[in-house]
């Protein structure tokens, strides 16, 4: 067939192709939204910005970080304190005061920031993860004891120190012994109980890739690690996460790697301690009686730790409020979720239990719920509730070097805390 023909052929086609088969046409985005729902092309969720609004009440910038944050608390007269860690690199200060929107003090001193060669490494700062104020005004410091560039803690570096708030000075300071600090243990967030046992307990999770959790007894000093290395401590195995609605790997330069933080975030409420694992969708709750108890076997430790179901999110920081809410920063969802662990807190009929009541919600009727959802919160960290506000630091965690393909560091700053309203006093 000669060429012209062929060619008298195409263009015959494509015509009844067009014919046929017209273009479908393209509608775009409305203009204008509506302030309520209309029926029609554009009326479904997706399509105007106030779909992905706010939930809940607005956010209060209450100040702006140079570096990256983990660690937030707040005292009573609202003053805000933050750590910056020193996991990837040194810092210049490690736990800092707010005294403006954007600047800062070290705190409690300057000497204390960072350990020289002629300090006692257990009266200086090597690598704090965070700060939190007690129900007696006492302010503590979680320190890792690991040095940058290292993957394990020195000896007498792992410490809780407690402060006075108003004259700073050192109260105490209790020791994670030798004997705990096996399979690279990591200190990484700290809730204490004031009225537990004799002079109280600290409740200290531990990020290592096995997990655990640390208790110390305040009066004589002594710890334990417990549920080390278990299903609910460590992290999913090949776990895959979400950030700004990109798939979240580790990388080291292009070899994929997953995540594999262990336990994380901790709050203290109803009798409870609850935790989450960072690189997964869960978390846990056990009676402080009994994670403080040395005489439970691994075996009936492991029984009694209460598995609720997933809450939807990676996450990191959580705390609790005077009414038995757990608050869960929920990086994935750019939120923070909360739970309500006492019945008479319950809104909704659950499995058949009416709202409302007395005693503890049943662990099948935990309902995870959206406190607040924005943009603004890349990856939430650390919270504190003073004041009826919940305030807390964000660090962009998941744009860091390691979770970045050839370890580029997406993060921008500077970072943002913030404080949002929620009419409620800190847990007890």
């Amino acid at each position: 067939m000669a060429l012209g023909l062929l060619l008298s052929l195409a263009v015959a086609v494509a015509a009844q192709i067009d014919t046929f088969c017209p273009p479908v046409p393209f509608h775009g985005f409305p203009d204008t939204c509506p302030s309520t729902p209309t029926r029609g092309p554009n009326s479904t969720i997706g399509v105007c910005t106030q779909d992905f609004d706010i939930i809940g009440s607005g956010l209060e910038a209450v100040h702006e970080s140079i570096q990256a944050p983990t660690g937030l608390a707040v005292d009573s007269t609202l003053n805000v304190y933050l750590t910056y860690p020193r996991n990837s690199g040194p810092t210049p200060k490690n736990v800092v005061l707010a005294t403006s929107f954007t600047e800062e003090e070290p705190w409690p001193s300057a000497d204390i920031q960072n350990c020289t060669p002629s300090q006692n490494i257990s009266e200086c700062f090597i690598n704090v993860q965070n700060v939190v104020l007690d129900s007696l005004g006492q302010m503590w410091v979680i320190d890792s004891g690991i040095a940058p560039g290292q993957s394990s803690a020195v000896l007498f570096g792992t410490k809780v120190m407690s402060f006075n708030v108003t004259t700073r000075e050192l109260i105490r300071t209790y020791f994670i012994p030798e004997s705990l600090l096996y399979e690279n243990m990591n200190a990484n967030d700290l809730r204490i109980n004031n009225t537990l046992g004799t002079n109280g307990y600290a409740f200290i999770t531990d990020a290592s890739a096995a997990g655990s959790l640390i208790t110390i007894n305040l009066d004589d000093g002594s710890a334990s690690r417990r549920l080390f290395n278990t299903t609910v401590t460590r992290a999913d195995r090949n776990f895959v996460g979400s950030y700004n609605g990109r798939p979240l790997y580790g990388w080291n330069g292009t070899t994929k790697l997953f995540p594999k933080t262990g336990s994380d975030g901790i709050a203290l409420a109803s009798g409870n301690v609850y935790w989450g694992v960072l690189a997964s969708r869960r978390y846990y709750f056990i009676l402080q009686s009994t994670l403080v108890d040395d005489t439970i076997s691994d075996k009936d430790m492991l029984d009694a730790v209460q598995d609720p179901g997933q809450l939807g999110s990676e996450q990191a920081g959580f705390t609790a409020d005077d009414r038995g809410r757990v608050y869960i920063m929920a990086s994935e969802h750019n939120a923070i979720y909360y739970v309500d662990t006492v019945q008479s807190e319950m809104r909704e009929e659950v499995n058949g239990v009416a709202p409302g009541g007395s005693g503890l919600v049943a662990t099948e009727n935990y309902m995870v719920k959206t406190l607040v959802r924005s943009g603004l919160i890349q990856h939430a960290d650390s919270a504190a509730i003073m004041d009826g506000w919940l305030y807390f630091c964000t660090n962009q965690l998941a744009l860091s070097p390691a979770r970045q393909y050839n370890n580029v560091d997406a993060r921008k700053g500077p970072f943002r805390s913030y404080r949002t309203r929620i009419g409620r006093g800190p847990a007890a």
